[in-house]
């Protein structure tokens, strides 16, 4: 498993539970953390108290947006090489602007369909269904 320590930044808890209840049908020992203020997140980020091989990201949050969220996790270098999905339910110029601006960053848009949500965190993630003993 390329990925095994997973954090989630999004405000949407409904959003969230849906994330992490796929993480769990891909593989039940894929470690998670969620946080819902973006603020908060790079604080610990920043303070080590979070340490992710990959970040999903909501773009649109109070406080702190995608675009801001990158600037600054970018800024830190113990910290700008952590790859990031922007994990959104919109697209559109922004969201376009933010890619090709920032380095290691890819865009995964929020499904509806949990099964789609399954195949497409296993693409990015590299994430075998059960692991070989």
């Amino acid at each position: 498993m390329k990925y095994r320590n997973i954090l989630l930044v999004d405000d949407d808890t409904d959003d969230a539970e849906i994330f992490v209840t796929a993480l769990h049908t891909i593989n039940h020992k894929i470690k998670y953390s969620v946080e819902n203020n973006a603020l908060e997140a790079l604080k610990k980020l920043q303070d080590s108290k979070l340490s992710p091989d990959m970040i999903f990201l909501d773009y649109h949050m109070p406080y702190l947006d995608g675009t801001e969220f990158l600037k600054l996790l970018r800024n830190v270098k113990e910290l700008k090489n952590i790859p990031v999905v922007l994990y959104s339910g919109h697209s559109g110029e922004m969201l376009k602007e933010a890619l090709d601006k920032f380095k290691k960053v890819q865009f995964l848009k929020k499904h509806g369909n949990f099964r789609k949500l399954i195949e497409l965190l296993k693409d990015i993630i590299k994430a075998e269904v059960s692991e070989k003993k």
